[in-house]
């Protein structure tokens, strides 16, 4: 049944697939499975991919690995995240983990996401997600990332906005 509603919300207009993916997010989390190697340890977050591409996207494991990080309080893989200006001017992985929980506290708390659009800007890979917090509070989450020499990603760009932002923006 879940797999059926995705697929009719992929063939809506954006803003009306991102508003009734946010209407199926806040109802029926408990149905929300994430696919196998997706689930988090202990099962913390379920991912859900309802872009509109079925290809899997470059930021989709980057964005899913930078929120289990966040969620389950991960200091050393957030410090991994972090830009090289960023671990640079904070010096220790606990001061970047702190630094990242004051800017984006609904990341701390996530219990389920889902994706609803990727694209790519030059060489950064984009993802915009849906996020839902364990006390039930809804955010759009964007992120950006770029892949270092090393093979690492970085989250270059974040911007995580209560989804009653964008509601009232309409």
């Amino acid at each position: 049944m879940l797999t059926c509603c995705f697929a009719t919300l992929k063939k809506m207009r954006s803003a009306t697939f991102a508003a009734a993916a946010a209407c199926l997010l806040a109802s029926s989390i408990p149905l929300i499975a994430a696919p196998a190697g997706n689930a988090a340890p202990g099962g913390q977050i379920a991912f859900t991919n309802a872009a509109e591409t079925q290809t899997p996207a470059a930021a989709e494991k980057p964005a899913a690995d930078f929120l289990r990080a966040m969620a389950e309080g991960d200091v050393d893989s957030v410090w991994m995240f972090a830009s090289e200006e960023d671990q640079d001017a904070f010096a220790v992985e606990s001061a970047v983990f702190q630094a990242f929980s004051e800017a984006f506290p609904a990341l701390r708390d996530v219990k389920a996401a889902i994706f609803t659009r990727f694209w790519q800007e030059g060489d950064t890979p984009f993802a915009e997600l849906l996020i839902r917090a364990a006390d039930g509070d809804m955010s759009r989450a964007t992120m950006g990332f770029w892949l270092d020499d090393a093979g690492d990603w970085k989250l270059i760009s974040c911007d995580v906005r209560p989804w009653s932002d964008r509601i009232a923006g309409l």
